[in-house]
């Protein structure tokens, strides 16, 4: 049987339809159904890690790379020793006090944190990366939480989370959205889906004479829409949305990029960004690939196309 892998977080589940089954009702109910869970990955399992605020930065007196963070954790202030580039005052982070199990980087494995000197000075904790605590493969900089994040929880209550791996056939494609599982979940509990709500405005010059949309396979593509964003400044998503996706299996790569992968995972409509001022006589052209085209995609792999492929420039 042909089948179709699809990853569902369930808090991300919850913010369209009140889920209030125990898992492993829910994946039953739902293979029942004829959406088939073929796995349940638990996210976190983290002891000893707490929602911390930055109350204090300055520099450390034996390294130049190195500074000396003070956290509050809700009820006690820790010193901790941090070398990542983005940490600053008044942050919300995730706070590994010692006695946590978190990925060393160095060793390329799961250890107990202990109490450890950093250039003579003591470190009560660790400000965690991503891939620290399993949450993704970045570690250039250490995760930080919305200002919201309540400081002193415990980051397993806060972050954790349940994925449920869909198993689907090419009869249930409405279910590789977000809300299409929602739905589905509403129909087996009887609750209601609450879609997110949506406005759109269009101002300025009409798109219509700023872009030009070519389709020269309109059998495989009847319709292509194209939407113009000025003003907007790449960089990281916020945490909330790279942990999203992650726990969907795709990999964060900045804020534009992020949020069409986003709305895809939302709708099950795919989207996609480009820079206006690359696209060539600001016209897209929709059509076959050539036998033998290669194209670089964002995962930086070349692909060899063929004919059977529809793609856009």
């Amino acid at each position: 049987m042909y089948e179709i892998k699809d990853e569902n977080s369930l808090s991300w589940l919850k913010q369209y339809v009140d889920v209030d089954l125990p898992v492993s009702e829910l994946s039953h109910r739902l293979t029942m159904a004829g959406i088939e869970v073929g796995e349940v990955e638990i996210i976190g399992g983290w002891t000893e890690v707490f929602v911390g605020h930055v109350t204090d930065v300055r520099p450390h007196p034996n390294a130049d790379r190195l500074r000396l963070c003070v956290v509050n954790t809700g009820n006690e202030e820790m010193e901790v020793v941090c070398g990542a580039p983005n940490v600053a005052l008044d942050q919300n982070i995730c706070l590994a006090k010692v006695g946590a199990k978190v990925y060393n980087t160095h060793t390329e494995r799961y250890e107990i944190l202990g109490p450890v000197k950093i250039r003579g000075v003591e470190s009560q904790g660790m400000i965690c990366s991503a891939v620290e605590l399993g949450l993704g493969a970045e570690n250039d900089g250490i995760i930080v939480l919305p200002d919201d994040a309540p400081v002193g929880a415990s980051l397993d209550d806060y972050l954790g989370d349940v994925v449920l791996d869909l198993e689907l056939t090419p009869n249930r494609l409405d279910c590789l959205s977000v809300l299409g599982v929602a739905y589905e979940v509403a129909a087996i509990t009887g609750k209601e889906v609450v879609e997110p709500e949506a406005t759109y405005h269009e101002s300025g010059v009409p798109i219509s004479e700023q872009v030009k949309i070519s389709v020269a396979d309109p059998d495989l593509c009847p319709r292509y829409t194209a939407s113009l964003l000025q003003g907007v400044t790449i960089g990281p998503s916020p945490q909330w949305l790279q942990d999203l996706l992650i726990k969907a299996g795709l990999r964060p790569i900045n804020n534009v990029v992020d949020v069409t992968n986003f709305v895809m995972l939302e709708y099950n409509q795919p989207l996609h960004s480009f820079d206006y001022d690359r696209i060539k006589d600001a016209t897209v052209i929709v059509r076959r690939a050539r036998l033998g085209e290669k194209l670089t995609t964002l995962d930086d792999i070349e692909r060899t196309l063929c004919t059977d492929n529809l793609g856009h420039r």
